[in-house]
């Protein structure tokens, strides 16, 4: 008994020195699971001073930014410390007064402290009041003041984070000739700034006045750079308040002038003629990847250079914050090769007559608006190729349609866009293979109620999946091929709320994939749907024509003679205001073809009211002349049971 009590002890002992190692065992792997408070999960510390550079101040009230944004603010004894995920960053310091300072690449650690001790260096006011005659370089460690028209004669180079303010009325015009340049290289985090000395925003109260006075538009006037091919260079610069001089501009680029202005900032500015008025600059301009808003005009461009799609017209932060006309100003006639590309705003046609001389061209990409004002007409004597797609086409409308690109003459609703606003599309030359693809028209015709595209003598241009809406059309249809070559392709418009939609010639085919309704209302069409015949073509070549929709209409002979033909497909209306077909006698093929019909313009049974008024002419016997077998002998009128209302076989 007692050797059974004793074992019966041992295990007991055994049993408890195995559940003390188990404790100890999951009590390690519980603390093992802790959270490691300097695990990668957890911020790091950023903390420090900030001191004057010369005297060792401390400085109260300096901002600290992250890179994307403002982080902390010094306080009491210029201490500052706050907490951040950890990572590399590129940290900077300011305050008013002072020089940016950057530290880049700065480490920082999970759940530890990283100590950044910033050391500010004050900036100084340097009046400049007279003319710049030697190469110089300007500094960031000062606020440049300007006084007065300042002449620069030679290389001006100015360092990235310069400060330059301008007094009222305040002047650079930029001697190209006798060598001057402006080498202005800001950075992402150090831009060059031109403003007002009213701004307190830049560089602090310069004009020592308080909060008396506040930047406003035009209080410097502006900066004009002169010289053949000044090759000038703004880079990540901004430009605040200025175009005081007449309200015009404040960049003027000179003629002939090859300055590159790229990553720029330029807002609050007037600019009645343009913001960036670059209407006379050479063909080596580049103006790329700025940013405008809050001017009156943004830019103002000519045909020399082409513009892509990079700069915004809008303030990044303040997507609703815009310029009062809100679109790119266009002046002189084209020269080169010219693309546009830019599609959050229209280029704005207000000179009268634009000239695409022979050997230039003009392309616009998907998504260009052209806005086009009253009695503005397009000469192409060179090439236009407008290659627009389904879900971004090229748009051509009036400057007052603020259903495109917004309110573009900033007149709110006092205005709005009507049938003839501007005038025309004109293209010539023998071959022109100009095309439009993808593209609208609105509001066009206004040169004697007349068309909105005028192809002329034997151009091949090719018109495929446009729309033509609220054009005039009304003399002659909004697309007239009337002389156009027998190369030119129409296929796959839409033609509605016009008065006529087109007219062709005897040598141009035409299928039936074109539209003469508005495919989302069908009721909205034109108000003379038909397709007109030139009189001064015969049918020459193998002809085909095939639209049912809409009749054709024929106001004179046609002759088709042998060795050309003519063929209807089925369900093809000819409708005629007076006239007649001159044929061969086998040349007019599928005559007596299903719903064929050869009937007068006024006969609104058979392919509707195609004279457009409403039922108040009746067709009647000797409304046209009829069809003519000249390849007969003897000669004779047809007395087909299709022909109706012509004069001689009833």
């Amino acid at each position: 008994m007692d050797k059974l009590i004793i074992y019966r002890r041992e295990v007991m002992t055994n049993i408890n020195k195995l559940l003390a190692v188990l404790i100890v065992v999951f009590g390690l792997l519980f603390i093992g699971c802790e959270e490691d408070p300097s695990g990668p999960d957890q911020p790091g510390t950023v903390e420090g001073i900030v001191t004057h550079l010369d005297t060792g101040a401390e400085i109260i009230g300096a901002i600290i930014n992250d890179g994307t944004s403002d982080v902390a603010i010094s306080g009491a004894g210029g201490t500052y410390s706050f907490e951040i995920e950890a990572g590399t960053y590129t940290f900077t310091c300011t305050a008013e007064g002072y020089n940016l300072q950057v530290m880049a690449d700065v480490e920082v650690d999970a759940g530890e402290s990283t100590i950044i001790n910033f050391q500010l260096e004050p900036i100084n006011i340097i009046l400049i009041n007279s003319n710049i005659i030697g190469n110089v370089t300007w500094t960031n460690n000062n606020i440049y003041l300007i006084d007065g028209e300042i002449l620069i004669h030679s290389v001006l180079t100015i360092e990235p984070g310069t400060l330059i303010k301008f007094k009222d009325g305040a002047n650079w015009v930029i001697q190209g000739a006798a060598g001057g340049l402006i080498i202005a290289e800001g950075s992402t985090l150090q831009p060059i700034v031109f403003t007002s000395w009213h701004d307190d925003e830049h560089g602090g109260d310069t004009n020592g006045n308080g909060d008396a006075t506040e930047p406003v538009r035009g209080d410097w006037d502006d900066i004009n750079i002169h010289g053949d091919n000044n090759s000038s260079i703004f880079d990540y610069c901004e430009f605040y308040y200025g175009g005081g001089y007449y309200d015009n501009y404040v960049l003027f680029l000179d003629p002939n002038t090859a300055v590159s202005i790229t990553n720029c900032t330029i807002a609050h500015n007037q600019g009645e003629e343009g913001a960036l008025n670059a209407y006379a600059a050479g063909s080596g301009t580049i103006i790329q990847n700025n940013i405008f808003y809050d001017n009156i005009w943004p830019l103002n461009i000519n045909a020399n250079f082409n513009l892509d799609d990079s700069n915004i017209f809008h303030d990044p932060d303040t997507r609703s914050d815009i310029n009062d006309h809100n679109g790119i100003l266009v002046e002189g006639d084209f020269d080169g090769q010219i693309t546009w590309s830019e599609t959050e705003v229209p280029y704005v046609l207000q000179e009268g007559e634009y000239l695409i001389p022979a050997g230039n061209s003009l392309t616009c990409a998907p998504g260009v608006m052209l806005k086009l004002d009253d009695g503005v007409d397009l000469w192409i004597n060179g090439t236009i190729n407008v290659e627009g797609t389904l879900a971004e086409p090229v748009i051509f409308t009036s400057y007052k349609d603020d259903t495109v690109g917004g309110d573009t003459n900033n007149d709110d609703t006092i205005t709005s866009p009507n049938p003839g606003d501007w005038d025309y599309i004109m293209i010539q030359g023998i071959n022109n293979s100009s095309s439009f693809n993808y593209t609208k028209f609105y509001y066009g015709g206004g040169y004697y109620d007349g068309y909105t595209i005028y192809l002329d003598v034997d151009t091949s241009v090719n018109v495929t999946s446009c729309s033509f809406i609220y054009n005039t059309g009304s003399d002659e249809p909004v697309l007239d091929a009337s002389l156009a070559g027998a190369n030119t392709t129409i296929i796959g418009n839409v033609f509605y709320n016009n008065v006529k939609p087109l007219l062709i010639n005897g040598s141009i085919s035409l299928d039936s994939s074109n539209t003469f309704h508005n495919l989302e209302n069908p009721s909205q069409s034109n108000i003379k749907n038909g397709i007109f015949v030139s009189s001064s073509f015969d049918i020459v070549g193998n002809i085909s024509w095939e639209e049912t929709e809409v009749p054709f209409v024929l106001s004179a002979e046609l002759q088709i003679d042998t060795s050309n033909s003519l063929t209807l497909a089925d369900d093809v209306i000819l409708k005629f205001d007076g006239g007649s077909i001159w044929y061969q006698g086998d040349n007019l093929i599928n005559f007596d073809g299903s719903g064929v019909w050869f009937t007068s313009y006024k006969d609104d049974e058979h392919g509707g009211d195609t004279n457009g008024d409403a039922g108040n002419t009746v067709p009647a016997d000797g409304d046209w002349n009829g069809i003519y077998n000249a390849g007969a002998n003897p000669e004779y009128w047809e007395i087909w049971d299709n022909i109706l209302y012509d004069e001689f076989h009833r």
